[in-house]
């Protein structure tokens, strides 16, 4: 599939089937950044955990969650395990097969970290099944409605999703809202602290498909929610913004977390046995039991700091700002989200480097880039491109040296070794060589900065950049 970037007057329009919930002047429903790492690394353990002991096992829950380690797990190429988590409205929700939560995550256990990559809904995709082209969203509905098979409506979503981001998937999970706030009211609430009041007049209310509005108000200053007020606390955006509710919802995965996946509530028979309730009637996943136990071992192991998340988005100077909205009349009359390159593959090389270097994104090494061609403006160009990868790149300006022939990265401080991975990576971004000492116009002495990492842009650059030109974006604004 390919896409038309800038000029979208020329755009053909295309078939685009809506999904009938969907509507885009009605209220939007929240994408709820459910706690899965809860549900795969912790809760969905319980299944495994409950369902043993009910069948009479001989043997402890303590002596289940240590024997993960000798369990083995499905890995791609890199040994990371790729798992597609899926959230739901459910029943009484307005589109309830609808995935308008998804995040690839991706467990690196050599490193202990586990990267998280949000998709948003309203995503175009053409899948092969259907012949025409529709939100991301609707994918599994759509195939569900035509086939009445669940597994292969999941399998083709699974498929768009690797077509998307490029990488092998192994497992999923599929929890609905109900589960989320089973799972939370079974660990006794979380624990959250609100740096302001929210107050949001416009947040849906049950049943959704009335298209009703409640009033959504929660204190600011330290608070414990139960099931339903953390839902409502991860989902509320109108009157805030979506990187507020980001962070909310990655306060929430932290405090689910530590709660679920703390020795004292394994060990604790009442609390096990709701939590077990909460996942088997509201989560569907293709992970066998094996495979459960093995990550219950990796809850355990895994810090609080262990989850990265990064979300593709339609804003060309942030990280993961690769997609912008066409005009609707090209799309059915549909609200979409489309690359600015012709296809995926700007989306697949970030989301490769994320997922796979995951450390980098721990320590923002810095960088500053300077333009040695005659092409006006282009490290202010480059600097927008390494942005969105996620690099951090402090300064930009023009080259000390005229016309340098070669394009080199180089360090002007000792590094560590994160300053050091993060060298590597920014060559599979941009063609250059690494120096393995700076010039001597570039040591500290002689050039004024506070960057660690120097891109001095040669000449050979430009041929990269003719033939890749389409990848140079400022965004629309």
């Amino acid at each position: 599939m390919t896409f038309q970037k800038r000029q979208i007057n020329k755009i053909p329009k295309v078939k685009l089937r809506d999904n009938k919930w969907d509507k885009a002047e009605k209220w939007a429903r929240g994408h709820i950044l459910i706690s899965i790492l809860l549900i795969v690394l912790g809760a969905l353990t319980l299944k495994g955990v409950v369902g043993a002991l009910n069948a009479g096992a001989p043997f402890s829950v303590k002596q289940i969650v240590l024997s993960a380690v000798t369990q083995e797990i499905q890995t791609d190429r890199y040994g990371h395990t790729n798992i597609l988590l899926l959230g739901v409205g459910g029943e009484g929700h307005d589109g309830e097969n609808l995935t308008d939560t998804m995040i690839l995550a991706s467990i690196d256990q050599k490193n202990k970290l586990v990267p998280m990559l949000s998709i948003p809904r309203d995503l175009y995709v053409e899948p092969e099944e259907l012949g025409w082209g529709t939100r991301i969203n609707g994918v599994y509905q759509f195939i569900l409605d035509e086939t009445e098979d669940p597994e292969h409506a999941m399998d083709v979503l699974v498929e768009e999703v690797e077509k998307v981001t490029g990488i092998e998937i192994q497992y999923y999970a599929k929890v609905d809202f109900q589960g989320f706030v089973d799972v939370v009211d079974a660990l006794g609430g979380v624990e959250v602290n609100l740096e302001e009041s929210i107050y949001d007049p416009y947040y849906p209310s049950y049943p959704e498909s009335l298209g009703g509005y409640e009033t959504f108000y929660l204190e600011a200053g330290p608070q414990t929610l139960d099931g339903n007020t953390a839902l409502k606390y991860v989902r509320s955006r109108k009157t805030t913004s979506d990187f507020d509710r980001a962070r909310r919802q990655q306060e929430v995965i932290a405090s689910v977390k530590d709660k679920a996946t703390s020795l004292g509530i394994l060990l604790n028979p009442g609390k096990l046995k709701n939590l077990f309730d909460a996942v088997s009637n509201n989560l569907e996943t293709d992970l066998s039991w094996s495979e459960i136990i093995y990550l219950a071992g990796l809850a355990d192991r895994f810090g609080t700091d262990a989850v990265l998340t990064e979300v593709l988005n339609d804003a060309a100077n942030m990280p993961g700002g690769m997609l912008y909205t066409p005009e609707r009349e090209y799309y059915g009359g549909a609200f979409v989200l489309i690359p600015y390159v012709s296809d995926f593959s700007e989306i697949h090389e970030f989301t490769h480097l994320f997922l796979y270097n995951p450390t980098i994104y721990l320590e923002d090494t810095s960088i500053q880039i300077l333009n040695g061609t005659k092409i006006e403006g282009l490290a202010g160009m480059i600097k927008m491109q390494l942005v969105r990868y996620g690099f951090n790149v402090v300064h930009f300006g023009n080259a000390a040296n005229e016309l340098p022939e070669k394009t080199t990265i180089f360090a002007n401080r000792e590094l560590t070794k994160v300053g050091e991975e993060t060298m590597q990576a920014l060559t599979t971004v941009i063609p250059a060589e690494i120096l393995p000492e700076p010039p001597p116009e570039y040591t500290l002495e002689n050039f004024d900065t506070d960057a660690s990492i120097i891109i001095e842009i040669g000449q050979d650059f430009v041929d990269f950049y003719n033939e890749n030109e389409d990848h140079f974006y400022f965004g629309f604004f």
